[in-house]
C-alpha cells in the first residue's frame, strides 16, 4: 500500500491469522463498512464507476429524446439539477417552439472540448411541470 504522507507498506505472508499483518482487522473493517454502505453491487456497476465527476467549470450537456426510439440530441444545461428520465422543455426547430423531451443521458465537457460550439447549442428551458405534461397529453390524444 502507498500512503500520501507515510512510507510504502508491503504486506507479505499467508492469508490466515498467523500470516496477516497487524493492521489487517482495521483494513478488513473499513472494506466491510464500505461494502455495507454502498452495497456490493454498486462497486461493480459500470454506470457508476464509468461516469466522470463534474468539475466546477465543466459544461453540462443533456442528451434528450423526443420519443422512446428516436434519435438523441444534445442540449446545454445551465445547472446540475437534471436526472436521466426527467421530462424537460426544450426549444425545437428554426422557430424554437417549445417541446417536451426526456433526458436520456448527462455528460460533462470542459469548455474547450464541447461537442458543439457553445454559441450554437440550444439550452434546456426547464424541467417540465404537471401543467406541461397535461397539455402535452391533450395535444397528442
Amino acid at each position: 500500500m502507498v500512503f500520501h504522507k507515510h512510507p510504502k507498506l508491503v504486506i507479505k505472508g499467508t492469508f490466515d491469522k498467523n500470516g496477516l499483518h497487524e493492521d489487517w482487522p482495521e483494513f478488513a473493517e473499513n472494506v466491510f463498512n464500505f461494502i455495507c454502505f454502498y452495497g456490493i453491487g454498486e462497486i461493480y456497476d459500470p454506470a457508476l464507476y464509468m461516469k466522470a465527476c463534474r468539475k466546477a467549470d465543466d459544461c453540462i450537456f443533456c442528451s434528450v429524446k423526443f420519443d422512446e426510439y428516436g434519435k438523441s440530441y444534445y442540449y446545454l444545461a445551465e445547472n446540475d439539477t437534471f436526472s436521466v428520465s426527467d421530462s424537460v422543455l426544450v426549444p425545437v426547430g428554426l422557430d424554437n417552439r417549445n417541446s417536451i423531451a426526456v433526458v436520456a443521458g448527462i455528460d460533462y465537457f470542459p469548455a474547450d472540448k464541447t461537442p458543439f460550439p457553445l454559441d450554437k447549442v440550444k439550452k434546456i428551458i426547464r424541467k417540465c411541470n404537471d401543467d406541461d405534461l397535461k397539455a402535452n397529453n391533450e395535444t397528442t390524444e
